[in-house]
């Protein structure tokens, strides 16, 4: 069978990569080793702003959207809370399954073809194309994308991951009904070392009184935390059970330093391409999707898949979502760092807007500017963010 590209993973990044470049007349496959989308846990949280990057018609929304959310609340190891919101729906807590029914509705409806339990075995690449051999398919692209995840084999197999390069952390997630939290319309970040070492604790509300219990820690059970956090909580878990329990890594460290090799890319997770500080590759990762897609229509009409040309995804993506991660990391490196009176403190210093800038690595050098007041956060983490 013979392809223009060949994206390996079914995830956002991969859906939305084959929708944009099926739509410009292309032929693309997507090959995704499990037998159903979204089997990875995900806290399921997403910001309006997603919608708007995917191109998710309004009225496909319903299909998938649990939860409008309101805001957040990120709670100090002392309790003191840090409450975001604004008028309007600030996000949505999805169901990640149907999100992505959605998304690959969208891409097969401009002709991709997607094979499902089709885990890639090999990939050799000779006179220009590829040779990509699955479990029981085996086709032949110009252009292979890889965007399989944080075991990427396709990383891997490209010789773009370097041993080591990727930082990854665990994480666990229940699905837990009877949730009693003080406001259904909000989600919750819980942070402290006695509650999740250098990570925290999720709760994003689902519909009625189901919501996405989570943590993720560095040098630690996660599990064994999120147990406790949940008996240590009788106020909001009394009345919950687990449904569901799920555990995979999540990377946070940034991007790999190569993305793009001859006739190849990488997309998503993959690429590294995830906020660091939060975990959040949803969105990071339908925009590489989509950046890359665009990037190769033209690669793929002039006929030049050379590493120089893909460069140009790369170029386009770090303008604004890699800074964003550059300083998401950044800001990850120093509060990890910090001890709970630590975090206590700037809970106090810190503004919603701030916090919300610090998470998602924009304008940290607004949050800087104020920490540089502050004889501790001047060095541990203002300069930090400036460096």
């Amino acid at each position: 069978m013979q392809y223009d590209a060949a994206v390996v993973g079914a995830g956002p990044a991969g859906l939305m990569f084959a929708r944009v470049l099926a739509s410009k007349g292309f032929r693309v496959a997507v090959l995704e080793k499990n037998e159903t989308l979204a089997v990875k846990p995900c806290g399921e949280g997403i910001s309006a702003r997603v919608l708007q990057t995917a191109e998710i018609n309004r009225s496909d929304t319903q299909r998938f959207v649990s939860h409008a959310i309101k805001g957040a609340v990120v709670v100090a190891p002392n309790g003191r809370k840090v409450v975001i919101k604004e008028e309007g729906e600030l996000g949505y807590v999805i169901d990640k399954r149907n999100f992505l029914r959605v998304m690959g509705e969208y891409a097969a409806s401009y002709g991709a073809d997607i094979y499902m339990k089709e885990p890639v075995k090999e990939v050799v690449f000779k006179n220009g194309h590829w040779t990509v051999r699955a479990r029981t398919v085996e086709l032949e692209a110009r252009l292979l994308v890889g965007a399989d995840g944080y075991l990427s084999y396709t990383a891997k197999a490209l010789g773009l991951e370097k041993p080591g390069e990727r930082r990854v952390i665990p994480t666990v997630q229940y699905v837990m009904p009877n949730v009693e939290l003080e406001d259904p319309d909000m989600t919750y970040f819980f942070l402290g070392n006695e509650v999740a070492p250098k990570g925290y604790v999720w709760i994003f509300p689902k519909d009625g009184r189901l919501a996405n219990v989570g943590i993720g820690v560095q040098g630690a059970s996660p599990k064994a935390y999120l147990d406790k956090f949940i008996k240590n909580n009788p106020s909001i878990f009394g009345k919950a059970r687990i449904l569901e329990f799920r555990g995979a890594a999540v990377t946070i460290g940034g991007m790999l330093s190569e993305i793009v090799s001859e006739h190849a890319m990488l997309v998503g997770e993959a690429a590294g391409q995830v906020i660091p500080l939060t975990g959040g590759g949803i969105h990071t990762s339908i925009a590489g999707g989509k950046i890359a897609a665009e990037v190769a229509s033209k690669a793929l009409a002039e006929g030049d898949l050379s590493k120089k040309r893909l460069e140009e995804y790369k170029k386009l993506y770090n303008e604004y979502w890699g800074k964003r991660i550059r300083d998401s990391l950044k800001g990850l490196h120093a509060i990890e760092k910090m001890s709970d009176e630590e975090l206590n403190q700037l809970a106090e210093i810190l503004s919603p807007q701030d916090v919300v800038n610090l998470a998602n690595g924009e304008n940290v050098a607004s949050v800087a500017l104020k920490l540089l007041k502050h004889p501790i956060f001047s060095i541990k983490l203002a300069k930090a963010l400036l460096s």
